[in-house]
């Protein structure tokens, strides 16, 4: 990510105030990237909101996995955070390197959140 992306990138409250980094990360995909998904996804003819809409829909995937796991969290998902930054790195059009730049840029921000 760059401070383009670390600019942009905004948590809802209730991330925010979230328990613990696993709620954090449930609260996130539901609130933020699956209402992404769900915006994108109405746009068939629009094929940079498609794929920034799919690309959202995997990362949340991803972090569903992460929220479930009985392994270290904060761990797996620092392991998300490098893909995506990968992801960034190696983006072949805008959608894949705004969807990898945002994202990655929101769950750095969730990372730095302290958690009990």
């Amino acid at each position: 990510m760059n401070d383009h992306y670390l600019n942009k990138g905004s948590l809802p409250r209730v991330v925010k105030n979230a328990p613990n980094l696993r709620e954090a990360l449930r609260i996130y995909g539901t609130e933020r990237l699956l209402h992404v998904v769900d915006v994108c996804l109405q746009h068939d003819d629009d094929p940079f909101r498609r794929e920034f809409g799919l690309i959202h829909k995997r990362y949340a995937n991803m972090l569903f996995m992460v929220t479930e796991a009985i392994q270290d969290v904060d761990y797996l998902t620092k392991s998300i955070l490098t893909w995506i930054e990968e992801d960034f790195n190696n983006a072949m059009t805008g959608a894949q390197k705004d969807a990898a730049g945002l994202c990655g840029s929101e769950i750095k921000m969730i990372l730095d959140l302290t958690f009990p």
